[in-house]
């Protein structure tokens, strides 16, 4: 499947099916061979040697043949007749020798089926379409390149340095030594790596000093989500071209740098409630952990799609979702794949619409932001849609946002560069009348220079409490019908949800 569509339907458990389900066979899969018995391979080794070479002449086809009995010739004619039966005889049983040994070959190949390419079991491969949307595909040993079994230890600003600090600090915590098998409290960073390097979410190069396992020779190292997707970006360069009134103050932040951003002017706000409509948009943005609530847990149970589920009354019209590398498995876990157009974005972002509503009238994504190279993980982007509702027609711009690291920095340029970047992005995309909605999770809490850049210049609409209040909702109006704080469902972060009203 090409990424941006949604995954199968998945069932009721939301679970991946185990590997007696995968050799019966899911949704169509046809199961995959197993290879035979030795009793069986025995058996077939018979068969064919037996048919190795065409049969001799002494068949009872041919001995009946050459032995039948034969009048003497009347004429010439006769003798002519004769010898071209035997010619014909000869011939016919030639072929079915050659035909018998054909059969034998093709017999020998179905019996002994080429190995399928697996690092799980033998014999057993995961039906595709239950695997992730972008996952690492099994390689033989020869095929794994040497510096995947070189060592080193993470280094500041690698995905692997911040997943091992993570497991560190807090996931060991909260998950239990069951999570990170053989580590207790007080190990090494060494010593968490070496568990992490087994994971291929992670993304951990092998440690020096460890023995290296079988099992890791066959492991292909994925990536996690880094600055492919839409390389654009917001600058201040671009400031003349943006609309909504956008006037710039003639102040630029982070000079020099790529995300340098101009300061909009003090008047300059986003106050839009629509076209006088009436009619309540309800949104949600979910940061979902996804190297390891579906990375190292298997989507732990579906928890993640089941929380969205109990939410859904009435529908969501819009989902936002952050560190999502598979949209589709959360729709199917929530039961929504059919009712929700699913967009994949750069940098793990995705979003959702309820397709039965809402039109899609374009759709993109900018960078506008960077880790700061103590805790580099890439740069950072705003992917927005713009919808148009099928009964008002009033359109919708809706922004889904990542924020940079370190936590409350604004990263490489800082907060402020991220906020007025993102506000271009929009001044640059959205028109006259769109109401809008930025969501995300910000890595700034609402204290930090990136939101209280942006509070004066759009609506504080709700905040979450995951790691001091780093995920908002803002909007051009102001009118709130409700929000809420739906909980983890096994991320690290809170779902939240607003109801805007117009």
């Amino acid at each position: 499947r090409r990424p941006d569509t949604p995954g199968p339907p998945r069932a009721a458990a939301a679970r991946r099916p185990s590997s007696a389900q995968s050799m019966a066979g899911i949704e169509g899969e046809k199961a995959p061979l197993a290879p035979p018995t030795p009793a069986a391979r025995e058996q077939r080794i018979a068969i064919d040697e037996a048919g190795a070479a065409p049969p001799a002449l002494t068949t009872p086809q041919a001995a009946a043949v050459l032995s039948a009995p034969t009048a003497e010739p009347a004429s010439g004619e006769s003798m002519l007749q004769k010898r071209r039966f035997a010619v014909g005889a000869a011939a016919g049983i030639f072929a079915v020798g050659a035909c018998w040994v054909l059969a034998g070959q093709v017999a020998k190949s179905i019996a002994e089926p080429e190995e399928p390419t697996a690092v799980a079991a033998a014999g057993v491969v995961e039906p595709a379409a239950w695997r992730r949307m972008d996952a690492p595909q099994p390689v033989a040993e020869a095929q794994v390149p040497k510096q995947a079994l070189d060592c080193r230890k993470a280094e500041p600003g690698e995905p692997c340095y911040r997943h091992v600090m993570w497991a560190m600090s807090q996931g060991l915590k909260q998950f239990g030594p069951r999570a990170y098998p053989g580590i207790q409290e007080g190990a090494s960073f060494e010593e968490f790596q070496a568990v992490l390097h087994k994971d291929p979410w992670a993304n951990c190069p092998r440690p020096c000093g460890l023995t290296l396992d079988a099992e890791d020779t066959l492991e292909q190292h994925k990536g996690l989500p880094g600055a492919s997707g839409d390389n654009r970006t917001v600058s201040a360069e671009s400031s003349s071209a943006l609309g909504l009134g956008w006037q710039s103050s003639g102040r630029v932040v982070a000079q020099g740098q790529w995300c340098s951003a101009a300061e909009p002017v003090p008047s300059w706000r986003l106050n839009s409630c629509g076209n006088g409509q009436s009619m309540q948009i309800k949104v949600l943005t979910y940061n979902l952990f996804w190297w390891n609530l579906f990375g190292r847990r298997g989507g732990n149970g579906g928890s993640a799609g089941h929380l969205i589920q109990s939410s859904s009354y009435p529908r969501f019209d819009v989902m936002a979702f952050q560190e999502c590398e598979g949209i589709g498995w959360v729709l199917g876990d929530a039961g929504l794949v059919g009712e929700y157009e699913a967009l994949t974005g750069p940098h793990a972002l995705c979003v959702a619409y309820n397709k039965a509503n809402w039109r899609l009238l374009g759709q993109s994504a900018a960078n506008v932001a960077e880790d700061r190279a103590d805790q580099w993980y890439g740069t950072r982007a705003g992917m927005w849609v713009r919808l148009q509702h099928y009964q008002t027609n009033q359109v919708l711009f809706f922004i889904n946002h990542h924020g940079p690291l370190p936590l409350n920095s604004g990263g490489r340029c800082g907060g402020e560069a991220t906020a007025f970047n993102l506000l271009q992005l929009i001044a640059r995309e959205a028109r006259d009348g769109d109401v809008i909605v930025l969501v995300g999770d910000f890595n700034a809490g609402p204290s930090s220079q990136t939101v209280s850049s942006l509070r004066p210049r759009m609506h504080s609409v709700f905040t979450g409490a995951s790691f001091g209040g780093v995920d908002h909702i803002l909007s051009s109006c102001p009118r709130v019908a409700g929000t809420r704080n739906l909980g983890a469902g096994g991320s690290d972060h809170d779902a939240l949800e607003a109801v805007i009203q117009l």
